[in-house]
């Protein structure tokens, strides 16, 4: 028998998390304030590009264990147990800005009806959990608080954009973290079927590890396990810039690393650097919750930099090729921060569009699934790849669509007027570029490689 499950918040996190747990027997409530949003999720839509989820989605509302509601009395009602996935964007000051989360505590604390478990699934500072109980107690009346006791769980979530689905239903791990014994085992017994791999028929697979911890620990994990994957990635990006230097190849070097157990291959990909909201947002947190102790965290402070840095190599190397900017048309290929999703928070595309744009260059830019850029008009959207090398002195390619290896490179060639194909991912072959006829040239790779 499923449990009664309410999800505050269906932004990239809440819908999955809403469907998912659908998906695997549970009633659950998403509570949306935003209007369109909660039309759009009510017709089984999803708001944003994610692969697998508008079936889940679908399902789950066909079967009646999904709906969503913009009323928080009635998700609050239904639920016995409610995750939190409000957004906490970072502040000016490298912490999480928390002022939404804040709010929807203090509105369910003075809406509940009887007991409640609070999980917290929003990417909170640390020692946010003992702060959401504050809030709760202050909100609450003294009666209500001995009638409607509410319990606060750590839950961090770690999905992947473009898998998220994935992600949650065959996890490496589940990280639980409460002071209360009870709460964290009622959420323990909502991930059951996820634990145990029993997915409606869905094939079973290595089950994952549940750890139980307390809450504040929970709540480091997340931040440690995003500042360990940035840190890898922007130390791949080190010794690519290395390997220029020397004249090794970094695609090679790093197939060698990986192979090393202790090492792995993942994240060990050299390029133009990491994107999207959480990376970033989780090293400033943790930056400035380690200057909060008097502690500065410079290995976390270099991997920000380094990542900044490769931003702006990519546009250094157009600049160098083309001997300056102005006037120069240059075509880039992806706009999303990563393949398989929409999402354009703190894509490197934009950065070295804005870049290229302030230099004096013309940039016209092509995604797979990104169709407008809201609030950037200079920057123009072609319909397809080749209309964004049209007439292009260098073309970019940004983000490592899979569907770019799919390009004619020769009659991209005939489309352009220039012929550098700069490859800020180490996406293509550079002999089958070079075949073609175009100027190669990647990110700590032998790189000048010209026509044949």
């Amino acid at each position: 028998m499923g449990q009664r499950v309410g999800v505050v918040g269906t932004g990239y996190v809440g819908t999955v998390v809403a469907a998912c747990l659908a998906h695997v027997g549970h009633q659950v409530v998403g509570l949306e304030v935003d209007e369109r949003k909660l039309g759009l999720l009510r017709e089984g839509r999803t708001p944003f590009y994610e692969p697998g989820l508008a079936t889940l989605l679908t399902g789950g509302l066909d079967s009646e264990r999904l709906r969503f509601t913009g009323d928080v009395a009635e998700a609050v009602a239904s639920s016995d147990v409610l995750f939190l996935c409000v957004g906490t964007p970072s502040g000016q000051d490298g912490h999480a800005d928390v002022g939404a989360l804040a709010d929807a505590v203090r509105v369910i604390a003075e809406t509940v009806d009887g007991p409640k478990v609070l999980v917290t699934k929003s990417t909170v500072p640390i020692g946010s959990g003992r702060w959401v109980e504050g809030i709760v107690d202050d909100a609450q009346p003294a009666d209500l608080r001995r009638r409607a006791p509410v319990t606060v769980v750590s839950n961090p979530e770690f999905l992947r954009q473009g898998s998220a689905v994935d992600d949650y239903l065959h996890p490496d791990r589940v990280v639980l973290g409460s002071d209360d014994p009870d709460a964290l085992e009622r959420v323990a017994r909502i991930y059951e079927p996820i634990l145990q791999q029993r997915l409606n028929g869905d094939a079973a697979s290595r089950r994952p590890v549940l750890v139980r911890t307390t809450l504040a620990s929970a709540e480091t994990v997340k931040y440690a396990s995003n500042a360990f994957l940035a840190l890898k990635i922007s130390f791949a990006n080190e010794i690519a810039n290395i390997c220029e230097l020397v004249g090794a190849d970094v695609t090679d070097v790093v197939h060698a690393m990986g192979l090393d157990e202790r090492i792995g291959a993942r994240f060990l990909d050299a390029g133009a650097g990491w994107g999207g909201s959480c990376f970033g947002k989780d090293l400033s947190e943790l930056i400035a919750a380690a200057s909060d102790h008097g502690y500065d965290a410079r290995l976390l402070r270099a991997a920000k930099s380094v990542n900044g840095w490769q931003r702006e190599l990519v546009v250094k190397k157009v600049r160098r090729h083309l001997h300056g900017l102005r006037g120069r048309r240059v075509g880039l290929l992806g706009l999303a921060f990563k393949p398989g999703t929409d999402d354009l928070r703190d894509a490197p595309s934009l950065d070295i569009a804005r870049a290229l744009l302030a230099g004096g260059a013309t940039v016209l830019a092509h995604d797979p699934v990104v169709r407008s850029v809201p609030g950037f008009p200079e920057l123009r959207i072609a319909g397809d790849p080749y209309e964004a090398g049209e007439r292009a002195d260098a073309v970019v390619l940004v983000t490592e669509w899979s569907d770019y290896l799919e390009l004619e490179l020769g009659v991209l060639r005939d489309r352009m007027r220039g012929r550098l194909l700069l490859d800020s991912r180490n996406l293509f072959d550079p002999a089958k570029v070079r075949t073609a006829g175009l100027h190669y040239e990647g990110i700590g790779r032998a790189n000048g490689v010209g026509p044949a």
